[in-house]
């Protein structure tokens, strides 16, 4: 397993969670600060693995132009013989309202070793879409027809949502490197309220969610399964909940242990 693409799996998609109180206003994300306590949830027998461990904090600003996400993941991972990975992997992320560039930073860590850094600008243009890299300079990346940017990516979800569609299909692009292009299935359950919430998150008490499930494929291999899954529960002032990554080894379960919902920005 690449632990880069066990990071995109959360990274990404806890995103998604766009304020869609009405049909007719915009779409907008809630500022906030979520902070998610991963747990091991299912292990196979042969996976080589015996504990997972870690935590999420990500915060999310909706600014008036543009939306800026700063999200950070430490893993700890052992084996059946003991040794550790640890993992701290950081990204951060600029994108304009009207989805057509994106500015990106991330790095990894194993151990306390750099392992990978990529930033850079994703762009569409009249010539196609585009990414250019800064660190590690590289030459362009063309990306396919179609590819949106996760910002975008969460609009034409909360759309489908907000409209009873339980489908969304879409090429997306990251930001995590030469790496960072998927495409996704989002499949998209009934609204429903939250009555009973937990202590952590009674900020959301008697709102709307929607559960919802996300697969992720490789664009370069002609695959029938995911790579991997992601579900949680979204909720309609841009909060993300009760986390589940599915992998063939395993899944982890993320709960939100702290949440701090900021005031929005008034935009003329």
């Amino acid at each position: 397993m690449k632990w880069k693409n066990f990071i995109r799996a959360v990274i990404g998609t806890v995103v998604l969670g766009l304020a869609a109180p009405a049909l007719a206003a915009p779409l907008q994300l809630a500022s906030h600060q979520a902070v998610y306590d991963l747990k091991l949830d299912r292990l196979k027998d042969n996976s080589g693995i015996e504990a997972v461990r870690g935590r999420i904090v990500m915060k999310v600003e909706q600014q008036c132009d543009g939306l800026i996400v700063n999200q950070r993941m430490v893993l700890e991972m052992v084996n059946f013989e003991g040794s550790v990975i640890v993992s701290d992997y950081n990204q951060s992320t600029w994108e304009d309202e009207a989805g057509r560039m994106m500015r990106f930073d991330m790095s990894n860590m194993l151990n306390g070793q750099l392992i990978e850094k990529y930033s850079g600008v994703a762009e569409h243009r009249e010539e196609g879409a585009i990414v250019e890299f800064s660190e590690p300079k590289s030459e362009e990346m063309e990306l396919p027809d179609g590819v949106i940017f996760p910002g975008e990516h969460t609009r034409q979800v909360m759309k489908a949502a907000a409209a009873g569609r339980s489908l969304l299909s879409a090429k997306v692009y990251d930001g995590n490197g030469e790496d960072g292009l998927s495409d996704t299935l989002a499949v998209i359950g009934k609204a429903q309220t939250l009555l009973s919430p937990a202590a952590e998150i009674e900020a959301l008490a008697g709102r709307t969610f929607w559960p919802l499930q996300i697969s992720f494929f490789d664009l370069s291999q002609q695959q029938t399964e995911p790579d991997y899954k992601i579900s949680m529960k979204i909720f309609d002032n841009g909060i993300a909940t009760d986390l589940h990554l599915e992998y063939s080894d395993f899944s982890l379960y993320g709960k939100v242990s702290n949440l701090t919902v900021f005031e929005k920005d008034k935009c003329s």
